[in-house]
């Protein structure tokens, strides 16, 4: 395997050009996400993950962002992989899945889809990653990081700027969240962004299963969201769950019948 082409400021510039709605709603795979109206879907750009498209395309609702960062789902379903991504405007992968993909997969990733780099592999902390990091910080204004001196400690951090980089969390909806900010987005809102009790998925798994692993990770997600609030004062995010372990005061909730009565405005104003 060569030099691997990440996406670049360019690339980043177009996905802005394309956009076709003001406001972006992340389809998770919290059992939420079935709440969330198809029309609203159907008027915001959608930036749907994992097994999520499969409802949006059963229900004719185009993604205009498929994002995938776990490389178990292109090897257990990867003619779902396959399916959603065709169907979607745009496709974005990590390097983790380009890197553990066969090589008749990389050559379509390399042709149809853009390619983000993880700014760390382990969110421990240590003097020589903070001095790295510092430095970065220096270079790159859109990269918001925290990391402690201890190696028992872990970092958090957030990235305004996909072209450069993106911070990893155990969880894809902090990184959709990085790309939704870095597309410029003037809301950005959350469905099925659930992460409660043993954190099912709301679509069936039945044929591919794949064990979430959220649960247990939680403790090291949820300071990432806290840290993303406190740093990130022009992020406008909400959430569309009505049952979720992120507190409300991090990221506000929002009805859909809110935003369903702002469709039924614009339309006769």
């Amino acid at each position: 395997m060569g030099s691997v082409n990440f996406i670049t400021h360019a690339d980043v510039l177009q996905l802005i050009a394309k956009r076709t709605a003001e406001d972006c709603i992340i389809f998770l795979s919290g059992p939420t996400s079935r709440k969330t109206p198809l029309s609203l879907l159907r008027v915001k750009d959608v930036i749907a993950v994992n097994g999520s498209a499969q409802y949006l395309l059963d229900n004719n609702v185009k993604p205009f962002l498929y994002l995938l960062t776990d490389v178990r789902f292109l090897h257990r379903r990867r003619k779902d992989f396959y399916n959603f991504s065709g169907n979607s405007q745009f496709t974005i992968v990590n390097l983790d899945v380009y890197e553990q993909a066969a090589e008749e997969d990389q050559k379509y990733i390399e042709e149809n889809c853009l390619i983000i780099r993880p700014f760390y592999r382990r969110e421990k902390g240590g003097v020589l990653k903070k001095i790295k990091f510092n430095f970065l910080k220096r270079v790159y204004k859109a990269l918001l990081i925290s990391v402690p001196l201890s190696k028992r400690g872990r970092l958090t951090g957030f990235c305004k700027d996909i072209s450069i980089g993106y911070c990893s969390c155990h969880t894809i909806a902090y990184t959709a969240i990085q790309v939704a900010y870095s597309l410029k987005y003037s809301r950005i809102i959350c469905s099925g962004l659930d992460l409660t009790g043993s954190c099912p998925r709301f679509y069936d798994e039945s044929s591919s299963p794949m064990p979430s692993e959220l649960s247990k990770d939680l403790f090291k997600i949820l300071p990432f969201f806290t840290f993303m609030r406190k740093n990130v004062s022009d992020l406008n995010i909400f959430n569309l769950s009505d049952d979720t372990a992120i507190h409300y005061d991090i990221i506000p909730y929002i009805n859909a019948s809110q935003l369903e009565d702002e469709i039924y405005y614009d339309k006769i104003v």
